[in-house]
């Protein structure tokens, strides 16, 4: 039987470079704004587009399509609301209007940070990548094999193969597998027949049958 892989745990090492590429940025553009403090608000699209692009690609990268759609969404609003209050002279230096509760450009600024900020949480995890990645070239992952049941249970799935039960959530950031299908889709359904890779409790490669 010919199996294609859909997922494998060396997918999550682009993230890990990217978390820590973001922790970079955060820590240079907090210095930037101690040392200039109108500095980023005058830079407010660049800073908005860099967060927002790299969160989302995190979540392109783990194949969180819904989430990096609403990263676009807030993105679209929050570019829309600074637009709608932007100074008619374009003075950076003039106190804000009164229907306005804080500066132009700084809320766009402050998204942009929380989104680049919240990059690493997602990036940085990943790190048990290299590891797994090593035992799992060393032949030290548990193989199962059969037909495949996907078992949901509010934020948690699991999958049933070979009357062994492995479980995993969206919710926990981690290195091995952890797409809920049954929310957001996956590369298989119940009944498929595949091959798990488990390493302890995390499910570091699958396979699926496909026809020959």
């Amino acid at each position: 039987m010919t199996y294609a892989v859909v997922f494998d745990v060396s997918e999550r090492l682009p993230q890990l470079v990217l978390g820590v590429v973001s922790a970079v940025l955060v820590v240079v553009l907090l210095a930037a704004a101690l040392w200039r403090r109108d500095g980023l608000r005058q830079l407010w699209p660049l800073v908005l587009g860099v967060g927002a692009g790299v969160l989302a690609a995190q979540f392109l990268l783990g194949q969180l399509w819904a989430f990096a759609l609403a990263v676009a969404v807030v993105v679209g609003v929050v570019i829309a609301l600074e637009l709608a209050g932007r100074p008619a002279d374009h003075d950076w230096q003039q106190q804000p209007r009164p229907t306005r509760r804080v500066s132009y450009g700084q809320g766009a600024v402050l998204v942009g940070l929380v989104a680049l900020g919240a990059a690493p949480f997602i990036g940085l995890p990943m790190i048990g990548a290299l590891d797994l990645e090593r035992r799992l070239a060393a032949g030290e992952a548990t193989v199962l094999e059969g037909p495949v049941m996907i078992e949901a249970g509010g934020k948690q799935e699991c999958l049933v193969v070979d009357a062994q039960r492995t479980c995993y959530s969206v919710g926990v950031v981690q290195p091995g597998y952890n797409r809920v299908q049954t929310v957001l889709g996956g590369p298989f359904s119940t009944g498929d027949q595949v091959r798990l890779s488990i390493i302890g409790d995390q499910i570091v490669r699958i396979e699926v049958a496909v026809a020959t």
